[in-house]
């Protein structure tokens, strides 16, 4: 069968992350009957047969290429080449773990880091800065269950926090974090009631930092990290607390001191 009688790879029904992309291509691999030396659709190709983004493609393709299964070059005389006729089944398995531990770790600097410049947004913002947030907010009430477009206003959201903190390593730094976050957002669900869920903490979250109230701001920045915390662990088959829980502590400890009562974080 060749390539152009149909479809390489069948769109990812179910979870969006790169472990689904891995198991998606070597599916296509095998169906296709293809073997070492075979070239693969092009990235951008492979991307929207899957129904994924190009960064959720590239963390699965980059597990497959380190295992010695595929080579990818990148550029205009470049493309993804099968090496190998046998799939190296415990290596992919072993590297897909390693890059959910990277994944992790991510997410842990997003807590840490957002949360940082959060908290100098909210000392150091102008009300035109305030303005700027809640105009990216309007535009999210806008356009509830377009997922694209809800992502996109989210990440105007997020930018316009990180302007508002007037720091340019912090910055530099968020901005670094954020194209590390890429592929992360890729599995996440979205729908109208999530887009609902987003709205409201973007809402919330500018209450608390226009009112100045740090005890409020800490409870929202963990129901704005937590939704995407939750869908990785889900991802991974592991439980939140096991990955997120000691990062949250702190959290914990501010419940505490506040007499707060009902689900621990």
């Amino acid at each position: 069968m060749s390539l152009s009688d149909q479809s390489f790879a069948r769109p990812i029904q179910t979870t969006r992350t790169f472990e689904a992309a891995i198991e998606h291509i070597i599916e296509g691999i095998e169906r296709g009957r293809l073997r070492a030396g075979s070239a693969l659709p092009k990235e951008s190709e492979l991307a929207e047969q899957l129904g994924i983004s190009r960064p959720t493609l590239r963390q699965g393709l980059r597990v497959l290429q380190e295992v010695g299964y595929l080579q990818v070059k990148p550029g205009k005389g470049g493309g993804i080449t099968i090496l190998s006729d046998l799939v190296p089944t415990a290596e992919i398995s072993r590297g897909i773990a390693l890059e959910e531990e990277a994944i992790v770790e991510v997410l842990h600097a997003r807590r840490v880091l957002e949360g940082a410049i959060t908290f100098a947004a909210m000392q150091f913002a102008s009300e035109e800065d305030f303005d700027e947030i809640e105009h990216t907010i309007s535009l999210t009430r806008e356009h509830l269950g377009d997922r694209y477009a809800v992502m996109k206003t989210d990440a105007m959201f997020h930018r316009a926090v990180l302007g508002a903190c007037r720091n340019a390593l912090l910055s530099e730094s968020m901005r670094g974090l954020s194209r590390r976050m890429a592929p992360i957002r890729d599995s996440y669900r979205g729908g109208l009631d999530s887009d609902r869920q987003t709205l409201d903490i973007h809402a919330r979250q500018l209450d608390a930092m226009r009112a100045g109230d740090a005890v409020t701001l800490t409870l929202v920045l963990h129901d704005h990290f937590i939704m995407l915390e939750e869908e990785i662990a889900e991802a991974t088959g592991r439980s939140w607390d096991e990955l997120f829980g000691r990062l949250a502590q702190p959290l914990h400890d501010l419940l505490a001191n506040r007499g707060g009562s009902g689900d621990s974080p």
